[in-house]
């Protein structure tokens, strides 16, 4: 059982719930927020679900960027096509 953000800043737990049932629900929340349009979407998120959320953006016009964060997950960015590419320190 793990925290899944499901908007900034709330962050739901499922006790008694598998990791698919986590799996789907990330995925299902990421994907509710690309098909709102939103332009730039940022969470920390299970390896599987980064997977399965990359056809999902490519067919919405989303760019997603991952890289390994401390907690063992992934942190991704997706952002729109149509959104100026975000600059970053190196």
């Amino acid at each position: 059982m793990r925290k899944i953000e499901i908007l900034e800043d709330v962050r739901l737990r499922f006790p008694g719930r598998d990791a698919e049932f986590d799996l789907g629900l990330e995925v299902g929340a990421v994907s509710v927020l690309m098909a709102q349009g939103i332009p730039l979407i940022q969470r920390e998120l299970s390896h599987e679900a980064a997977e399965q959320l990359r056809p999902i953006a490519q067919s919405l016009r989303y760019t997603l960027v991952s890289t390994d964060a401390p907690s063992g997950m992934l942190a991704v960015t997706i952002t729109h096509k149509s959104r100026r590419p975000m600059l970053r320190v190196v």
